[in-house]
């Protein structure tokens, strides 16, 4: 005997199976998805490959070329005695007594250096992550600032160490250190005046050119590159690099636990600049209080180390769309707009915008992007667009 049921409960039964039907078609790509973007963060999921490749390697070939043949050259060829300048035996500003350094030259670079690796780390892998779609171009775009840093180094001791052989400056001690023939006494004859066949005493040849390199600071340039730089980045990371506020996405501003968690974001990034910055120039009034440089030459150091900072990092924040972004779907480099953007920012901004969906689509069952919205292989992140 045949049952029928009766039609209500038919049309009910087809359409539970539907839905059941597309429910699983909806949600399970969505979660695989979000799954794989969460495995994609594990260390060993990095293509190195991939991460060597995409640097700026023409840059970086030129940069050494350039760069460190010509100091090789002033260090070890014939360059590298300084010139030889008029020396005024009553001279009061070169004739402070010899002393040690207070700050070693390795300080001052290795510190601000460790400070800028630290200051990307937070920047790329912290505060933009949702940027990045997996641990490959987050270290990508972490080794382009630190490498371009590097050449911005390279650059301005270039600058540095020509300029002190073409100068020729004496130090501060510089007459501790020549220890001139004439007596004990020399410094309070006037009667030597301008001489330029002054005989120094000291046999160390390597001490007496050292003396004859006050301008520019040495200490005060290493330390300023990477201190700039620092700074440089970070004010484009958080006031620049979309436009808005990068702490505001984490609580709505809405409230006042929610302005004043974002007003604290600032003034930290605030800070922390000035404590780079301040480290830099404890490090130039060291070279004063030891006896090693002019006030004129510790400037002069801090502001060619500044500017040459300055421009690598304007230009290294433009040249970061030029940089593939790198697919782990495809397991390799994927252009967004025939390769005109590049890691990680232009894949948020095209997402807000609802220009194109991040890289592999929009997955089934996600929520698509929307202004004010950011979607990243299936994780959305409220990002206010003021």
């Amino acid at each position: 005997m045949r049952l029928e049921l009766p039609a209500s409960l038919q049309l009910q039964t087809i359409a539970v199976a539907v839905l059941s039907f597309s429910r699983g078609l909806l949600l399970e790509p969505a979660a695989t998805k979000v799954q794989k973007h969460t495995a994609s963060w594990r260390l060993w999921h990095v293509n190195l490959k991939f991460v060597i490749a995409s640097q700026q390697w023409a840059t970086i070939i030129l940069t050494i070329l350039i760069c460190c043949v010509p100091v090789a050259i002033l260090h070890w060829g014939p360059g590298r005695h300084p010139r030889e300048r008029d020396v005024f035996l009553y001279d009061g500003t070169i004739s402070y007594p010899l002393g040690d350094d207070s700050v070693p030259a390795w300080v001052a670079w290795v510190i601000p250096l460790i400070l800028l690796i630290l200051t990307v780390l937070v920047g790329e892998f912290v505060l933009y992550k949702p940027l990045h779609a997996n641990i490959t171009n987050a270290i990508t775009t972490t080794l382009h600032f630190v490498i371009d840093a590097l050449a911005a180094f390279i650059v301005a001791i270039l600058v540095q160490v020509a300029t002190k052989s073409a100068v020729g400056r004496l130090r501060p001690d510089f007459l501790d250190r020549c220890q001139p023939a004439g007596g004990a006494n020399y410094q309070f004859k006037p009667q030597y005046g301008t001489d330029t066949g002054v005989v120094c005493t000291q046999t160390d040849i390597k001490l007496l050119d050292d003396g004859r390199s006050s301008f520019p600071s040495g200490h005060a340039c290493m330390s300023a590159v990477f201190v700039w730089y620092t700074a440089g980045y970070f004010m484009w990371a958080i006031y620049f690099r979309h436009r808005q506020s990068v702490f505001g996405r984490f609580i709505e501003r809405t409230s006042w636990l929610g302005f004043f968690v974002k007003d604290l974001g600032h003034a930290l990034a605030l800070y922390w600049i000035l404590l780079n910055v301040g480290f830099s120039w404890a490090v130039a009034g060291s070279r004063i209080v030891d006896n090693k440089h002019h006030p004129s030459d510790v400037v002069g150091g801090f502001f060619l180390g500044a500017s040459v900072a300055l421009i690598f990092v304007i230009r290294a924040t433009a040249c970061l769309k030029f940089i593939p972004v790198y697919n782990i779907d495809t397991d390799g480099a994927e252009h967004l707009r025939g390769g005109e953007h590049g890691v990680g920012d232009n894949r948020l901004e095209m997402a807000e915008m609802g220009d194109a969906p991040p890289a592999g689509g929009i997955p089934m069952g996600s929520v698509s992007p929307q202004p004010g919205r950011a979607n990243s292989l299936g994780v959305a992140h409220s990002i206010p667009l003021n």
